[in-house]
C-alpha cells in the first residue's frame, strides 16, 4: 500500500510541474565534479560555511538533508553560489547542476511524506470574524484572549504556533457565554434608555468646542449616566461643516468611552464610526450603530471625596461619553495653524438610544430560535431542529446524529437548572462554541467524492480569502459536491475577492508578510520630524502622543495594505511590489511625500512619475519607518527587510558573541554622519565582515530616504549640529524644512555593489536589477507566502513541485496576482491537502 501511494505521489507531482523542470541532466554531466570545482573551497566537511557541506553531494540526497538540498537548489538557480568574487560556471553547467538538484528534490518529495499537521485552532482574527458571521452581529471578544504568537516574516495562522492550553480554553468558555448572552434575548423587550444633548446656535462653543478638539481630547461631547449592559445602541447626530476657502472635506469621527469623576479616560475610548462632511452637504442627520458590549466599562470605583488623601471613600458610577472628533489634517500637522483656518464641525444635537431593534426579538435571536409550529406542538423536535441548524453552521459541516444527540443530553442537564428555553439554550450552545469542532480547522482526509471533503474545501476558501466561515453560497456548493471543480473554484474565488470581507484577508496577509506593524513601534524623533505625530502641548503629559487620534503613521500602514489590495482586486502584476507607476495616497500622505494635487482624507490611486521617488513597496512610509531608527535610516534593517520580505531569503540572526552595531563602534557613533559610515567601520571587524558583506549592499541604496520615508538627496555636513523644530523660531514645519535645506549641502551616497551583481546608485537601478535579474525569485517568494498563508502551515521540500508549477503559471500570466490566487485554490495541495491513499 505504501509503495502504491509513493508511485501515485510521484506521477501527480511530475504532472504538476512545467515540462523539462523535473528532467535528468545529460549523462555527461557529473555533479560531484561540479561541486569539487566550484563549491568545496567554502563548503568542505572541515570548513562548511552556512552549515552546508557539499564534499559528498550524494550524502545530501536523503530525507534528513532534503531541506539543505532544496537550499542548494535556490542558491544555484538565483546565482548566489559560487560567490560573485569566485570563478563562475558557464550557463550550461549551471543549468545542468540546477536540473540535477531539482530532480533529486522531486524524487524525495514523491517518496517521502513531508506534509505537516493540518489541524489548527482559529486565530483570534478568524475567531472574531467567525462569531460575527455565525451570530449576525459584531461582538468584540478577542480582547479577552491571549494574543496570537508573532514570528518575524511568518504567519500567525501556522498550525505549529496555534497551541491551546487550559487557561485559554477557560477564556473561550467565558467568551462563549458572553456571545450567547448577546445572541439569545429574553422574550420580553427590555427598557430602552434614551438621552439627548443640544448645542444652541447662539453659543460660540457650537463650532469652536468641536473644532478645537482636533487633538483627540474627550473633554467635550455628550455624557450619559444610565445605559444598558447589553444590546445594540443607536446614536443619531445632526451635523454640518464650515469650510474656509481651499478646504473641501471634513472627516468627523464619533468615539465612545467611560470616565469616573476626576478620572477621565478610566476606560479606553473606541471609535463608533466616521462620516465625511463636504461644503455641498447641508445640516443632515447621521446614524451610527454598534453593540454596547463592545464598549465595556470597569466596575464602579471608589475615590476620595474632593480628591484629598484624608477624604472619605465614596462609590462613583462611571459616565458614558460620546464625543465627536474633527479629524481634518491637510498635512500641516503641529504647525500651529489657527483653528479658524480649518474646517469646523457644527453639531446641532446628539441622541443616544439603547437597546434598539427594528423588531423584537431581533434577527440574530430568530436566526437561532426560528418560528416553527413545532415549538408548541412538539418541543423536543423543535429543540432538535434548533440544535441541528446551529451546530451545522457553527461546525461548518453537516452535524452528525451522534453529535446532535450529545447536545440534546447537554440541553437536558441545563434545562433542569433553567427557568426558560432561552436560558437553557444559551448554556447549551455556549458549550458548542467552546468545543474543538468550532475552535479548530480539522482535515479528515475524506475521499474526494465524500460531501465532507467539499465542506472542508468551503472552509479552506473562506478562511483563506475572508478569515471567516463560509457563506450560504459556499455551503450550497459543498452540499452539491461541486467545490472541487476548477471552474467553480475560479468563479467563487473571484466572487469572494470582490466581497468587502476580503479586505480582512488582505490586511492580515500584508501586515504579517511585510512586517508593517513594526512602523508603530519605532520611537520617531518628533522634534526632528514635527509633522509625524500629534503631541500633547502642555500640562503633565506634554510631549506625549495624543491618544485616540489617527496620524500619518496609520495612513502609512493603510497605504501598504491598500496597495496590495489594489493589485489583487484589479488583477495586476505582482511585480508592481518592486516598482509601480501609481501609489495609494490621501492628502496627508501626498503632503508627506511631496506629491502635489491630492486632496481629501481617503486613500485613492494616484499616478506617480520618477520625480516623485515613489512606486512599489520599497518606497512606502510604513516599510521605511519600520526599518529606521526613528531618527535615521538603517541600511541593515532595510537590507534584511528586502531580502526576507521581497526576495524570500532567510537572514539568520547574528551570533550571540557578536556585539551589537552600537556596542561595536563605541564612541564613534557621536562623530559619524550616518549609520552607513558606522557600518563601514563595523565591516572592518573580522567577526562581522562576512555577514555584513552579504547584507549591507542591499540596504545602502535606500540611504536617500530618511527615517520616516521621505526622499532626502542631501544632508548636512558631518559634524553639523542639526536644530530641533521650534514653532516660534521656524513658524511652521515648512519653515523648519527650509532651514534644514540650507544646511543640507552634502549629497547622500546610495552607492552599492550588490553581492554577485552590478553596482547600483540609489533605488531606481536597484529596482531595475530586481525586476530584470531576480524576477523569478520575487515571484517564488510571493507564491510561497500566499501558499503558506492559504494552507495554514509552513512549507516543506515536499511542496517544491507545486511551488515550481505555480511560479511557471504566474510567469505565463504576467504575474497577475488574482490569477495566482485562483491557481493556488485550484492546486491539488489546496483542494485535497489531507488526502491519503485508502
Amino acid at each position: 500500500m505504501l509503495f502504491r501511494t509513493q508511485i501515485v505521489r510521484l506521477v501527480v507531482l511530475l504532472m504538476a510541474v512545467p515540462a523539462g523542470w523535473g528532467q535528468e541532466p545529460s549523462a555527461a554531466f557529473d555533479m560531484h565534479e561540479f561541486v569539487m570545482q566550484h563549491c568545496v573551497a567554502c563548503h568542505a566537511d572541515d570548513a562548511a560555511k552556512g552549515d552546508l557541506s557539499l564534499q559528498n553531494i550524494e550524502r545530501l540526497v536523503t530525507t534528513e538533508h532534503a531541506p539543505q538540498l532544496e537550499h542548494l537548489l535556490d542558491l544555484l538557480r538565483f546565482e548566489q553560489m559560487p560567490p560573485g568574487d569566485q570563478p563562475q560556471p558557464d550557463a550550461a553547467q549551471r543549468e545542468q547542476a540546477v536540473q540535477w538538484t531539482r530532480q533529486r528534490v522531486y524524487e524525495l518529495a514523491a517518496s517521502t511524506d513531508a506534509s505537516l499537521p493540518l489541524t489548527r485552532r482559529l486565530t483570534n482574527f478568524e475567531y472574531q470574524n467567525t462569531l460575527r458571521d455565525l451570530l449576525g452581529f459584531e461582538l468584540q471578544l478577542t480582547q479577552y484572549l491571549p494574543e496570537d504568537p508573532a514570528m518575524p516574516y511568518r504567519f500567525n495562522n501556522t498550525a505549529e504556533f496555534l497551541l491551546l492550553g487550559a487557561e485559554q480554553l477557560q477564556r473561550y468558555e467565558e467568551n462563549a457565554a458572553r456571545a450567547m448572552a448577546a445572541a439569545i434575548v429574553d422574550p420580553v423587550s427590555p427598557e430602552v434608555h434614551r438621552a439627548r444633548k443640544e448645542w444652541k446656535p447662539d453659543k460660540p462653543t457650537n463650532e469652536l468646542a468641536i473644532s478645537k478638539n482636533r487633538r483627540g481630547s474627550p473633554g467635550d461631547g455628550m455624557s450619559i449616566q444610565q445605559w444598558p449592559s447589553h444590546g445594540e445602541f443607536r446614536i443619531r447626530m445632526q451635523a454640518a461643516g464650515v469650510f474656509p476657502d481651499g478646504t473641501h472635506e471634513l472627516p468627523l469621527r464619533l468615539v465612545m468611552g467611560y470616565s469616573l469623576a476626576g478620572d477621565i479616560g478610566a476606560s479606553p475610548f473606541a471609535a463608533v464610526g466616521t462620516i465625511y462632511l463636504t461644503p455641498e452637504s447641508d445640516a443632515a442627520v447621521y446614524e451610527f450603530r454598534g453593540r454596547i458590549e463592545n464598549h465595556p466599562w470597569e466596575p464602579e470605583r471608589r475615590y476620595r471625596r474632593g480628591g484629598t488623601r484624608t477624604g472619605n471613600l465614596v462609590v462613583v458610577p462611571p459616565r458614558l461619553h460620546i464625543t465627536p472628533q474633527n479629524l481634518f489634517d491637510d498635512g500641516t500637522l503641529n504647525d500651529g495653524v489657527d483653528p479658524a483656518a480649518r474646517p469646523r464641525a457644527v453639531i446641532d444635537w446628539v441622541e443616544f438610544e439603547a437597546p434598539v431593534a427594528d423588531t423584537w426579538p431581533p434577527p440574530h435571536h430568530t436566526r437561532i430560535l426560528f418560528d416553527s409550529p413545532l415549538r408548541e406542538s412538539d418541543p423536543p423536535a423543535y429543540r432538535r431542529q434548533v440544535l441541528q441548524r446551529f451546530l451545522t453552521r457553527a461546525f461548518r459541516r453537516p452535524v452528525r446524529e451522534a453529535e446532535t444527540a450529545r447536545y440534546e443530553r447537554i440541553y437536558a442537564i441545563f434545562a433542569a437548572q433553567s427557568d426558560s428555553l432561552e436560558q437553557a439554550l444559551r448554556s447549551t450552545l455556549a458549550v458548542a462554541l467552546a468545543s474543538p469542532a468550532f475552535l479548530y480547522h480539522v482535515q479528515e482526509a475524506a475521499p474526494a467524492d465524500d460531501v465532507t471533503a467539499h465542506y472542508e474545501m468551503a472552509g479552506r476558501l473562506s478562511y483563506f480569502l475572508w478569515g471567516s466561515m463560509p457563506d450560504e453560497r459556499l455551503f450550497e456548493l459543498a452540499a452539491e459536491r461541486r467545490l472541487q471543480d476548477p471552474v467553480v473554484i475560479e468563479r467563487q474565488v473571484r466572487r469572494m475577492l470582490q466581497d468587502p470581507r476580503a479586505d480582512d484577508f488582505v490586511r492580515q496577509f500584508a501586515v504579517q508578510w511585510l512586517q508593517l506593524e513594526r512602523s508603530r513601534t519605532i520611537p520617531v524623533n518628533t522634534r526632528r520630524f514635527p509633522r509625524f505625530l500629534y503631541l500633547v502641548t502642555r500640562g503633565q503629559h506634554a510631549g506625549e502622543e495624543v491618544p485616540f487620534r489617527p496620524t500619518i503613521r496609520d495612513d502609512m500602514l493603510a497605504e501598504s495594505v491598500a496597495f496590495v489590495r489594489e493589485l489583487i482586486v484589479h488583477n495586476e502584476s505582482l511585480w508592481n511590489i518592486v516598482d509601480s507607476d501609481f501609489a495609494m495616497l490621501n492628502q496627508r500622505l501626498a503632503a508627506h511625500y511631496g506629491v502635489a494635487g491630492v486632496s481629501g482624507h481617503q486613500l485613492r490611486r494616484v499616478a506617480v512619475s520618477p520625480e516623485d521617488h515613489l512606486g512599489g513597496l520599497l518606497t512606502q512610509g510604513a516599510v521605511l519607518t519600520g526599518t529606521g531608527t526613528g531618527t535615521a535610516p538603517h541600511p541593515v534593517y532595510r537590507a534584511r527587510w528586502l531580502r526576507e520580505a521581497i526576495l524570500g531569503d532567510e537572514v539568520r540572526e547574528p551570533p550571540a558573541d557578536v556585539p551589537a552595531l552600537a556596542d561595536s563602534v563605541g564612541d564613534v557613533a557621536d562623530e559619524a554622519a550616518s549609520i552607513a559610515q558606522l557600518l563601514q567601520q563595523h565591516r572592518q571587524q573580522e567577526s562581522c565582515q562576512d555577514c555584513h558583506a552579504r547584507l549591507d549592499p542591499w540596504g545602502l541604496p535606500f540611504e536617500q530616504y530618511n527615517a520616516i520615508g521621505q526622499y532626502q538627496p542631501r544632508v548636512p555636513p558631518e559634524g553639523t549640529r542639526i536644530p530641533q523644530f521650534n514653532l516660534q523660531k521656524h513658524v511652521d514645519a515648512d519653515g523648519y524644512q527650509a532651514a534644514l535645506s540650507e544646511l543640507s549641502t552634502v549629497e547622500v551616497s546610495a552607492f552599492s555593489r550588490l553581492p554577485g551583481g552590478p553596482s547600483v546608485d540609489g533605488l531606481p537601478p536597484l529596482k531595475a536589477f530586481l525586476l530584470q535579474q531576480r524576477r523569478d525569485q520575487i515571484t517564488e517568494n510571493v507564491v510561497r507566502r500566499l501558499l503558506s498563508y492559504s494552507l495554514g502551515r509552513r512549507l516543506t521540500f515536499g511542496d517544491r513541485p507545486v511551488i515550481d508549477s505555480l511560479v511557471e503559471q504566474a510567469n505565463q500570466q504576467q504575474g497577475r496576482l488574482q490569477d495566482l490566487i485562483v491557481a493556488i485554490c485550484q492546486s491539488e495541495v489546496f483542494v485535497t491537502p489531507g488526502q491519503q491513499d485508502p
